[in-house]
């Protein structure tokens, strides 16, 4: 489930389900302390903050803790608070469901960038065994192309002619601006743009200069993703190009 769908779904059910938390506790209110009750909101807070993250906690960790003073303290119905040990139990509720948010953030991140790192991995991965096999020059740029969110890709030789394309045909647009292999940073300009996520590749496009056994080949690239990529995107993508690269190892 997408970030934006997850949110959708946790952010209404957490604050929701807590009023209603609230509601199917009121029967326990006499028959045990506000503290003890407060422990099932806890475990609900928990709940949605490691299935939804952590706006849907931060909203489930509020309205559990005016579910909580509304409904199972006394003067009931009431925001109002009489006991000390309410009030305790109040702010702690509160507290405790702010960090189960904070640490449901965290592993969500951390699940992230495992996730990401095994997609890039498995990019390379198919990348190698492509090349291995001699896999056709188009068939390579168009795994590059779609794993990389690019807009087009060319490869040509020294003499500027289209060795392969993905799409097929030679992509249309200005001169490509260089770009240091390493880095993918420009090697003559000094202003760069950026997006969402990261670095974008420059308007007219950007060439990668690759020294093989068969020439001096250069690889175009031109944006697909306006959002850029972060860091560890463009890490990739240079690992993946220099493994186009051994395509032309040997005689």
């Amino acid at each position: 489930m997408e970030r934006g769908e997850r949110l959708g779904v946790w952010l209404p059910l957490g604050a929701l389900g807590a009023v209603a938390l609230g509601v199917a506790l009121i029967p326990l209110r006499t028959l045990t302390s506000a503290s003890n009750l407060a422990l099932v909101f806890l475990a609900f807070t928990i709940v949605v903050a490691e299935l939804g993250g952590r706006i849907p906690a931060l909203a489930t960790a509020l309205m559990a803790a005016i579910s909580l003073n509304f409904f199972l303290t006394e003067p009931y119905l009431s925001l109002t608070i009489d006991k000390r040990d309410d009030v305790i139990a109040f702010v702690a509720l509160a507290g405790c469901g702010l960090i189960a948010a904070a640490f449901g953030t965290r592993r969500a991140r951390l699940s992230g960038a495992a996730a990401r790192a095994a997609r890039e991995l498995e990019v390379l991965r198919r990348l190698v065994g492509q090349v291995q096999g001699r896999a056709d020059l188009a068939e390579l740029l168009a795994h590059l192309r779609s794993a990389f969110g690019l807009g087009a890709v060319a490869l040509r030789d020294e003499s500027g002619r289209v060795l392969a394309a993905s799409p097929a045909g030679t992509p249309a647009g200005g001169s490509p601006v260089e770009l240091s292999l390493d880095s993918f940073l420009p090697a003559r300009e000094t202003r760069l743009r950026f997006g969402a996520r990261g670095l974008r590749l420059p308007e007219s496009g950007g060439r990668v200069r690759l020294v093989t056994n068969q020439g001096r080949l250069s690889l175009d690239v031109w944006e697909g993703d306006p959002q850029g990529l972060d860091l560890d995107e463009w890490r990739a993508f240079s690992i993946a190009v220099s493994i186009l690269g051994l395509r032309f190892a040997g005689p």
